[in-house]
């Protein structure tokens, strides 16, 4: 190589202003400051603005859309200062979403793990309800009796065969034998008669002795009033607490009862609970419609068998129970501010019901496991308005 290329080379690479690449310029330009803002006098100058504005302009471009629509400006920004309402604090903090989304992991990861004491389960004896019987599994849950929740199968009528329906139809009827036998009413001198086809005679014995005021019992003939004796009134006693209503102890969800309940049964258990709370919700006068704390532990137990990838259509079912939930907390505190003159806190026929604690696990669940937080939106937009109503209600 010899001294002048190796020399050109070395200019290059010591160079800022051009660099050894394809299709660099090889006119002259002229050595403009940046500033410049005069009208170009020769090719020199206009190559400089050329190349000077080119480096302002972005690598990748696009065509206007012709129908694409304006963005509409926001409401809050639209609105004065003075205007704007702040959002209510109406929402668990994320803080405590991002504590309760870890351990409810740790828990399904517990929970679906075998123990120390692995057994095998006992399919003889039946420990549910069916799986599509939505209300022996209410009795089930209340804890009423295995008489209620599983009732003995009806047996089948046996299955009768055409040949015997065709003889059962030419056989007669009793009523027609009956309308073919003659009845005598006549009864004959001798002071007896016939009574129909049976030929049983009945001998009338007319004791003209024998009269109606004899036969009525005498004072001294009439019985005495049996006594009531111990046994007589304990039963009476028993029958009449038969008519007080039981007090049942809920089940709740142990181990031994979720190992038979998988992910397929999981979901439509759950799809019973938003069924269950929906109803509550609209026609909260029913009775036995009280969604409890046990309901609470069993739709938290019931997602930690739930798969970590679901269907659409699941999803969908999940989406329900999240609303049905924020519904029922709705319908909760327009039910507490209509009441007048009542204390701060929930009623005392609420005590034992759900409350928002069990509903915000359940959407938290929901919302940070399958990824629907859109929700968290539904639910802030929801009772933030009826707290906002409250107010209002409170203040007239």
């Amino acid at each position: 190589m010899s001294l002048s290329t190796k020399r050109k080379i070395e200019e290059l690479e010591d160079s800022d202003d051009e660099e050894p690449t394809l299709g660099r310029q090889v006119l002259p330009v002229a050595n403009l400051p940046e500033t410049f803002d005069g009208v170009p006098v020769d090719g020199l100058q206009y190559l400089f603005t050329v190349r000077r504005d080119a480096r302002t302009l972005p690598h990748v471009t696009r065509v206007a859309n012709p129908y694409e629509f304006p963005e509409a400006p926001l409401a809050v920004s639209a609105a004065g200062p003075s205007q704007s309402t702040p959002r209510r604090n109406v929402l668990p903090s994320e803080e405590w979403r991002e504590t309760f989304l870890k351990r409810f992991k740790n828990f399904r990861k517990n929970s679906v793990q075998p123990t120390i004491h692995v057994h095998i389960p006992d399919s003889s004896t039946k420990l549910l309800p069916d799986k599509k019987a939505r209300d022996l599994w209410w009795a089930f849950l209340e804890g009423r009796p295995e008489s209620e929740w599983n009732p003995p199968k009806k047996p089948k009528p046996p299955k009768v065969s055409r040949w015997q329906k065709k003889g059962r139809s030419t056989q007669p009827f009793a009523d027609d034998v009956r309308e073919d036998a003659s009845l005598s009413y006549d009864a004959p001198d001798n002071g007896s008669f016939d009574a129909g086809p049976s030929n049983v005679s009945v001998e009338m014995d007319a004791d003209p002795s024998m009269s109606g005021v004899e036969s009525l019992p005498t004072p001294s003939g009439t019985p005495a009033p049996p006594d009531l004796s111990a046994e007589s009134s304990t039963a009476i006693r028993d029958e009449v607490r038969l008519d007080v209503p039981l007090e049942y102890v809920p089940r709740e969800p142990r181990p031994a009862l979720l190992e038979h309940i998988d992910h397929g049964y999981a979901i439509h258990l759950l799809m019973y609970f938003t069924h269950w709370i929906n109803l509550r919700v609209e026609q909260s006068s029913v009775p036995l419609t009280d969604i409890t704390q046990s309901h609470a532990r069993w739709m938290f137990a019931l997602l930690s068998r739930v798969d970590d990838w679901i269907t659409s259509d699941e999803t969908s079912l999940l989406r329900n129970l999240v609303r049905a939930c924020i519904s029922f907390m709705v319908e909760c505190r327009r039910r507490r501010a209509a009441q007048t003159g009542a204390k701060a806190g929930e009623a005392p026929e609420e005590a034992n019901m759900i409350n928002d604690a069990s509903c915000w696990m359940v959407i938290s669940a929901v919302t940070g496991m399958w990824g629907q937080k859109d929700l968290w939106t539904d639910a802030e937009d929801a009772l933030s308005k009826v707290e906002a109503d409250a107010e209002i209600v409170s203040v007239v």
